[in-house]
């Protein structure tokens, strides 16, 4: 009966055209709990117990939601203000990221998000989300002015920076580019500036406070946009319905009377969507309590849904049973679809690739380095140590980066050159420290034999071997920064993974264990290598 009594007196409200009442001031942070509550009840019957709407939202993301003087302001913050007060309740805010939102909306810690949250069949499964919406962006890539980049399949081998969770940046990987993940919006124009990304993608919402200043718009611009993105307002889908429905009701009253378009241009929003969203809801289709479920009102989710792998009911039914038997929730998202599967097999395989090339790369090295600290020609000597000091005196990290900047300064970027440049720098950086311990042998042999018989290069790699195994190992381990360089290896696949899933922490334990155990067999390798040479010992004396 209350829900309904609400819903009589919102469409009441709708149908003599009457202005919502004016929003309260902030909640204080405790929610303010009668004793006869019911914790158990569904969430609009424990709202309206409690006086209090918990609302997600975000910051740092204006116009829509950012702190001025620790005050929360903003489009969506308004936004909850009204519905809170079309509820008669008062809200209290928490602050959300776009991985964390749907987490906290699940496990019940707030009651709903306005959080600048696109509609999407995939968000649709998680989430009730109220309609109509109200606002509609789409996702642009930006970088700086030189930059070309005609469209989507244009950015193979480029690396994007994205926030985690963005439902369009499946399609970004699906496309070939790398992408770099960040938790919050506003680090991607902190890195944009700072020259630690190139490109960015996020919804043009975001990006139009910034384009309007004239510095920023003389530096950067949109290279393309692409998949238009209505956002709504979510609920839980436990026990959340009937908070929908009387939030639907107050969502097409603020359309109505034009209070949602009158918000948006108090904050500088563009709101073209807007403008056609009054004029649609007040026409005589829409403005019927009916009119919540026509679809020629209310507008379809955007259809994101990857392509299922056909084992992925099988990982379903995997994760429950680890649920069930450690209580550990595992998403292992990098099994359940086409997209995610073939990133996964990708990174596999050029993780193998690289980790054979540095190993052979760093013993080739080693050999090369050895025998030219040790060389009779003084000028061969000099250059060796000449190449040798910046290579052991630069991170790896680093001299990747430098690489990866030469390798596209002359615009070879496919994913094969990436691989074999990596695979020098990991050669380069671990075989001229294991060329020096080899050539540490070699004089030390050359000192203990006399000048008649001098000591072959075999009996110094032979004496070298720990420093020389310890190299290759340290190789295999550093290869995942070849990601910085935009190789498709493993630790990349897997974070433009992450980057739609939202789901990290089984992702990147996946590939600690898998690092672990390649490092594991190859020092087994190494170690049969070495057992080899102790039985052929007598051939290096």
């Amino acid at each position: 009966m209350l829900a309904l009594s609400l819903a009589l007196l919102c469409l009441g409200a709708a149908a003599q055209g009457l202005p919502q009442p004016q929003p309260p001031q902030q909640a204080p942070a405790g929610p303010q709990k009668a004793r006869a509550c019911d914790e158990t009840a569904d969430v609009l019957s424990r709202v309206l117990c409690t006086k209090t709407l918990r609302v997600g939202v975000r910051t740092g993301y204006p116009p829509f939601a950012y702190e001025d003087n620790n005050i929360l302001q903003g489009f969506e913050i308004d936004l909850a203000r009204h519905l809170a007060a079309s509820l008669g309740v008062n809200p209290v805010f928490v602050v959300v990221t776009p991985a964390s939102r749907l987490a906290l909306l699940g496990e019940g810690r707030i009651d709903l998000v306005i959080a600048t949250m696109g509609h999407t069949l995939q968000r649709d499964q998680e989430a009730i989300f109220v309609r109509p919406h109200y606002y509609q962006s789409q996702t642009i890539v930006l970088g700086r002015k030189e930059l070309q980049i005609g469209g989507l399949v244009k950015l193979r081998g480029n690396t994007v920076c994205v926030t985690v969770g963005n439902s369009t940046n499946a399609e970004l990987s699906v496309n070939g580019a790398h992408l770099k993940l960040f938790d919050r919006a506003a680090s991607l124009v902190d890195e944009l500036r700072l020259g630690g990304c190139s490109l960015v993608a996020q919804d043009d919402s975001f990006f139009a406070s910034y384009l309007q200043q004239p510095a920023f718009a003389a530096a950067y611009d949109t290279k393309f946009g692409f998949a238009p993105l209505p956002w709504g307002v979510a609920v839980s889908r436990e026990g959340g319905a009937r908070l929908a429905d009387v939030l639907a009701l107050s969502m097409q009253q603020l359309h109505i009377s034009g209070a949602l378009q009158a918000l948006a241009k108090k904050y500088g929003v563009d709101s073209p969507f807007l403008e056609q969203q009054r004029l649609l809801w007040s026409g005589s289709r829409c403005s019927q309590i009916t009119s919540l479920s026509d679809p020629g009102c209310v507008l379809a989710p955007m259809d994101n849904q990857l392509e299922p792998t056909p084992f992925a009911h099988r990982v379903d039914r995997l994760e429950d049973a680890i649920h069930q038997a450690t209580g550990m929730k595992v998403t292992l998202a990098m099994f359940k679809t086409w997209v995610a599967f073939d990133l996964l097999f990708e990174g596999v395989w050029f993780s193998l690739l690289l980790v054979a090339g540095a190993v052979l790369a760093t013993w080739a090295f080693a050999l090369a380095f050895g025998a030219g600290l040790t060389s009779h020609k003084r000028w061969v000597r000099w250059a060796v140590r000449g190449l040798l000091w910046p290579l052991q005196s630069t991170p790896l990290i680093l001299l990747m980066i430098l690489a990866g900047v030469l390798v596209g300064a002359f615009g070879a970027t496919s994913p094969i050159v990436s691989l074999c440049a990596a695979v020098l720098v990991l050669g380069l950086f671990n075989g001229s420290n294991a060329g020096q311990a080899v050539a540490e042998a070699m004089v030390t042999l050359r000192e203990e034999r006399a000048p008649s018989s001098p000591p072959a290069l075999s009996a110094a790699v032979y004496r070298a071997r720990a420093q020389i195994v310890a190299f290759v190992v340290n190789a295999t381990r550093g290869s995942p920064a070849a990601s910085v360089m935009g190789v498709p290896e493993l630790l990349s696949a897997l974070t433009d993974v992450a980057s739609f899933s939202s789901e990290r922490i089984t992702t990147y334990t996946l590939l600690l264990i898998f690092y672990m155990l390649l490092v594991a067999v190859v020092h087994k390798l190494a170690d049969v290598w070495q057992s080899r040479l102790a039985l052929s010992r007598a051939s290096y004396a």
